[in-house]
């Protein structure tokens, strides 16, 4: 008799922790568990987030329905504080802060609101959360987080200088971000922006490596795909406007001037007087380094065992049966390395035509590199690795010429230049 009530107990817990295994296992659980990770370092948003998905898939799950009363607790909590301390602060743009605090209560009674009904698995009792609605707090925070920004992009704007315009116009933008259509925040915003734009003329570069143009014009390239890239992004030229070539071209054929190599840095800056901007860029190509293309050759044998026949046989009990002869395969093989590349290294200025002050100078440099690899064989196809075959499949790979590859060179040093000049306008 104890036998047998042994064997059920053993029973009962094999079932027992089968049906934690499936738990475990399930997407429900891992959810409760990462809750429970959340829930340990303090992010009590997140807790709730995952174990209201977790409910939503089983409503039943015990260890879900615990927690998530107390993760709840705890993130409203939590949020109050955070909103109680910025309420009692002084700082300028705390209405900020108590924007992403109300609109963070909001997704979270939200996310609670929707919850199936459940019951708490220790008392049978259904859960209840005190759903609150922020809307009206929220709406107030945005208001004041408007105007806070608001009144700063007046107190920049009654400034003269370019940087105070440019930063009243992003204060303004601010304030539009929170309450759409505030004031005359679009109004005021349009206004800074003009006054805080920065003209910039880019002169062409002086190419000095001593190439003789055998690659073609990369200092124009370098100079011309550095404008477009910049020209094409509208977050760059909000506070940027770069001179056009036709532009500069007019004023340095009218002051009998060419547009590549005539152009110093002090004429350079009666120019940029003439065209009324604030900056010029003026920049060098001091090398242009291409390695021609190298082919290298690695020879070996591959082998492999493979059936190459079968034959008949009879069994200890006389039966006929076929078997399978295996022998060895080679194949000689030629592994293929192609390989170029291309280097363009320089140096770049940014001056303020009205003081002559030098504002930024940097070296600069582009690279473009080629690789490629195939094989060829002699031999048996079925000796060939797995890779040897895909490789004697491509077929033989022709690397770009030089121009193109000094092209690429040039092109890459575009986008980082004009990666520098955007990150410079904002």
């Amino acid at each position: 008799m104890k036998i047998k009530t042994g064997f059920k107990l053993i029973a009962l817990v094999l079932v027992i922790a089968s049906l934690s295994s499936c738990a475990y296992l399930s997407e429900y659980g891992k959810l409760e568990r990462s809750a429970q990770d959340a829930y340990a370092r303090a992010d009590y948003d997140t807790a709730v987030f995952m174990l209201v998905r977790s409910l939503q898939i089983d409503q039943g799950y015990e260890k879900s329905q615990v927690l998530i009363v107390d993760a709840f607790l705890m993130a409203n909590r939590m949020h109050k504080n955070q909103i109680q301390e910025l309420e009692e602060s002084a700082a300028e743009f705390k209405y900020d802060d108590l924007v992403r605090e109300y609109q963070s209560l909001i997704n979270l009674h939200d996310a609670v609101r929707n919850l199936p009904p459940i019951r708490h698995p220790k008392i049978n009792v259904q859960l209840e959360f005190k759903i609150t609605n922020y809307s009206p707090q929220l709406k107030i925070a945005k208001e004041n987080a408007a105007a806070s920004h608001y009144s700063a992009g007046e107190r920049l704007s009654a400034s003269g200088t370019m940087d105070d315009q440019k930063a009243a116009a992003k204060e303004f933008k601010k304030s539009l971000s929170f309450v759409a259509g505030y004031q005359d925040a679009a109004q005021r915003y349009d206004d800074s922006r003009k006054a805080g734009i920065k003209r910039i003329a880019v002169f062409p570069f002086d190419d000095l490596s001593g190439k003789r143009k055998r690659y073609g014009s990369v200092e124009e390239l370098v100079v011309d795909q550095m404008v477009t890239s910049v020209m094409k992004d509208p977050s760059a030229t909000e506070f940027l406007e770069l001179i056009s070539r036709d532009q500069l071209d007019r004023v340095l054929t009218e002051q009998k001037l060419g547009l590549s190599g005539m152009v110093n840095e002090e004429t350079a800056m009666e120019v940029g007087a003439i065209l009324g901007v604030h900056e010029i860029i003026t920049g060098k190509i001091t090398q242009i380094i291409y390695t021609p293309v190298q082919t290298v050759h690695r020879d070996y044998k591959e082998t492999a065992k493979i059936v190459i026949k079968s034959e008949k046989y009879k069994d200890k009990e006389g039966k006929t049966k076929t078997r399978k002869i295996y022998g060895d395969v080679d194949a000689r093989v030629r592994h293929n390395t192609r390989s170029t590349k291309a280097v363009i290294k320089g140096s770049y200025k940014i001056v303020d035509v009205r003081t002559s002050k030098l504002i930024r100078s940097e070296a600069f440099e582009g690279k473009a590199d080629f690789s490629a690899e195939w094989a060829t064989f002699k031999g048996d196809e079925r000796a060939l690795k797995y890779k040897t075959k895909k490789l004697a499949k491509k077929g033989e790979v022709l690397a770009p010429v030089a121009e193109e590859m000094v092209s690429q060179a040039a092109s890459d040093l575009a986008n980082s230049l004009s990666a520098t000049i955007k990150i410079y306008a904002r």
